[in-house]
């Protein structure tokens, strides 16, 4: 019997990964899209978990057309196993090398190799390097497993809001108005860790602080106050007024420890699942806009991804559960200035004509600041709220300028000297 014709035998799963990028390819194409796009679109979602440049994906796709599936398999090498262009006494220089110095990279180390005269200038490529360290366990990604400290098991809190998760990705490229030029946005977003519920999601046109906190704005006041917020070490997540706006709400901010992505997989489960159900959608049904790009992704994520039946829920939608674990959910406490504690801040020094410059715009403060460093509270999306504060204490408000509306205000006796 030829084996070959029993997949489940032979199949690898870089070939059935290959394999979903070509039907991706093939469905885009039979929509109508030209191959060109659709190698675009392919190359900015993940295959496997990794990305892959439009030539390599045009290879696998005509190398299906020509020999089908069996063609997308790896082709052996006749040396495989061998350590190639290195003798024994370099390999062992190199592994010994590795445990001495741990950090260091594998260029680094083919560099000092070189330099010592253990092995000729350029006679071994750093794939090689790297192989042989991977082979023996000793690659970055290997070590820092090893190094892992603390609890690694799987873990789920037991009612709603107890722990929020937070990450971002990069989405699609999109113009943030109709007309400008195509940016690549960048999706963040919080998952509650016992129902896999989104409180807000949103994709921003950069990944900075105000578009984080405007992002926990959202969330708290559409699900309530959560009791503990867990990110990583990135700037995002460990700036001074982040952490302000958690004491502020009574939220514990919680980092994970370096290179302990996994401890957040909740999170990045959810953004996989964005990447290969909505974002695959965009290729044939585009938006214009940064603004159509999230109204269309917060349809989706109310009307399908909430009311879905998960499995690692039992059978439960991410609605149902959140709704089921809800008692004693915190709500905002009437009569706080959410909005205000969000002001993004900064300082400046007021001019003498009573401006002060922000964001490339001109605004108008109270006379009696003039040459005073004032700090400014503001909304960065709009700066439809200014405010300035003296030693905590807030002394005016900032307009934007208008010179043709001071213009009719103008009197020269406020300007001329009397001799």
């Amino acid at each position: 019997m030829n084996t070959s014709s029993k997949p489940g035998r032979w199949a690898s799963a870089t070939a059935l990964v290959r394999y979903d990028a070509v039907r991706f390819l093939e469905e885009a194409v039979r929509s109508g899209l030209p191959l060109r796009r659709a190698l675009c679109a392919a190359s900015e979602r993940p295959w496997g978990e990794k990305l892959y440049q439009a030539p390599t994906l045009e290879e696998w796709y005509y190398r299906y057309r020509h020999g089908g599936f069996d063609a997308l398999h790896e082709r052996s090498r006749s040396d495989k196993g061998e350590r190639r262009t290195l003798s024994p006494e370099a390999t062992d220089a190199l592994l010994a090398m590795r445990r001495a110095q741990p950090q260091v990279y594998g260029s680094t180390l083919l560099r000092q190799l070189e330099r010592q005269g253990t092995i000729p200038s350029g006679s071994v490529s750093l794939t090689t390097i790297y192989r042989i360290l991977r082979a023996e366990g000793l690659d970055r990604a290997s070590l820092k497993s090893a190094g892992l400290q603390g609890p690694t098991k799987a873990f789920e809190v037991s009612w709603a809001n107890q722990l929020w998760m937070t990450d971002g990705m990069w989405g699609p490229s999109v113009p943030v108005t109709e007309g400008q030029k195509p940016v690549r946005a960048h999706l963040l977003a919080l998952i509650d860790d016992c129902s896999r519920l989104c409180p807000h999601a949103q994709y921003y046109p950069a990944e900075k602080i105000e578009c984080f906190l405007d992002l926990l704005r959202h969330a708290l006041r559409s699900r309530g106050i959560p009791e503990k917020l867990y990110t990583d070490n990135g700037a995002l997540f460990t700036s001074e007024h982040l952490r302000t706006v958690c004491a502020n709400f009574g939220i514990r901010l919680i980092h994970a420890k370096p290179y302990a992505a996994w401890s957040k997989g909740k999170i990045e489960r959810f953004f996989l699942t964005v990447q290969s159900d909505f974002e695959q959608r965009l290729v044939f049904e585009p938006v214009k806009t940064l603004a159509a790009l999230n109204e269309r992704f917060w349809q989706w994520l109310e009307s399908e991804y909430h009311q879905r039946a998960h499995r690692g829920l039992d059978g439960q939608s991410p609605q149902q559960r959140f709704q089921e674990r809800s008692e004693g959910l915190r709500a905002i406490p009437p009569g706080m200035d959410v909005d205000g504690l969000f002001l993004k801040r900064t300082t400046r020094r007021v001019r003498r004509d009573a401006t002060i410059s922000l964001g490339g715009l001109m605004f108008e403060v109270p006379v009696s600041l003039r040459g005073r460093i004032v700090e400014v509270r503001f909304d960065p999306f709009g700066y439809a709220r200014l405010e300035l504060y003296l030693e905590d204490k807030k002394v005016g408000n900032g307009v934007l300028l208008d010179k043709e509306l001071n213009s009719r205000n103008f009197k020269l006796e406020n300007y001329e000297h009397n001799r």
